[in-house]
């Protein structure tokens, strides 16, 4: 595709990630490649768990960081403090094959995004979840086969296409140009970096070159996770101009709409509440693939929605707060 990327600076950002982080940084510095041409770069986010620690016992630079400033503000550090111009950005949970910067350099191309194995086969719990959800939200690209093994990102099928910077490969130049203006911590990063590259060029979804993600599965892990993503998903999706903004603020004029009837007449309340229950059964069916996945579906969606849903409305609180207190 391309002339061969001979060098690479991989940078972990990293907060509070020392469940995952020894995994990771075995895997990096281990790689099927020359030593001399690729360096792990550890950014600690202002960890106050052993993640300093555990990087120091690997052959890596760690930059730590006083505060905890946001991912964002980590990548950036190292991304300017970064030996290589192509950068490899592998989070905590991502745990890269032997081969990844090979297969990277033999494909000659950035930015790139490498095949990312999220599912591990369960038949139970958050982990099938959100796999039947990423195969509805993100289908025909989601999962890869063999028809469809890799294919381009771009401005066209962006929103329909499964993505992220779990691991992605970009030269330092496109990703400093492509940073957001507010670097804040429930600034949708992601999405919005992806969107200003598309802009300029495309990204390519490779097969054949692996990286494992670790799914969180216990509602212990799963739900403040969910919770947390509400504000990143609402900063994007949910702004003025949004994709999703339009029926956001048609589902709240509905739920309005049916409390103001309900209080009126308790009929109303109990005919709602029974279409209610039959949007949810439908919900459930549409999304599972298997007679047992109904039970996987009914009992996780309601917590993941009710977590993701209070994510979102804890970040528009917040923003009504500031509006008053600017006045």
């Amino acid at each position: 595709m391309g002339e061969p990327i001979s060098t690479f600076s991989v940078i972990v950002p990293v907060y509070n990630g020392a469940e995952t982080l020894e995994a990771c940084l075995t895997a990096l510095v281990g790689q099927d490649y020359p030593q001399d041409r690729f360096e792990v770069i550890v950014v600690d986010d202002g960890s106050t768990d052993e993640t300093a620690a555990i990087a120091s016992g690997f052959p890596v630079r760690l930059i730590r960081l006083r505060e905890n400033r946001g991912r964002i503000e980590a990548r950036v550090r190292g991304a300017r403090e970064a030996r290589f111009e192509t950068l490899v950005f592998n989070d905590v949970r991502v745990i890269p094959e032997r081969r990844l910067l090979k297969g990277i350099s033999e494909r000659g191309y950035e930015p790139t995004i490498p095949e990312v194995l999220d599912y591990d086969g369960s038949l139970w719990g958050f982990a099938r979840f959100f796999y039947l959800l990423r195969c509805r939200l993100y289908a025909p690209y989601y999962p890869l086969s063999k028809d469809r093994n890799e294919y381009w990102i771009t401005e066209k099928n962006f929103d329909r296409a499964p993505k992220g910077t779990g691991c992605f490969v970009c030269s330092r130049d496109r990703w400093l140009a492509s940073q957001p203006e507010n670097k804040g911590k429930e600034t949708n990063d992601d999405t919005r970096i992806l969107r200003m590259i598309v802009a300029t060029k495309p990204i390519l979804r490779l097969a054949g070159v692996e990286v494992r993600y670790i799914q969180r599965t216990s509602a212990r892990a799963v739900l403040p996770h969910t919770f947390r993503r509400g504000p990143l998903f609402s900063d994007y999706y949910l702004r003025p101009g949004g994709r999703y903004f339009t029926l956001y603020i048609a589902i709240w004029g509905i739920l309005a709409l049916v409390s103001l009837l309900s209080a009126l007449d308790c009929r109303f309340g109990k005919a709602a509440v029974g279409l209610g229950l039959l949007i949810y059964a439908g919900a459930v069916a549409y999304l599972s693939r298997r007679l047992s996945d109904l039970a996987v579906v009914a009992v996780c969606l309601p917590a993941v929605a009710a977590a993701f849903g209070l994510g979102i409305l804890k970040r528009h609180l917040a923003g009504a707060h500031r509006l008053l207190g600017t006045r």
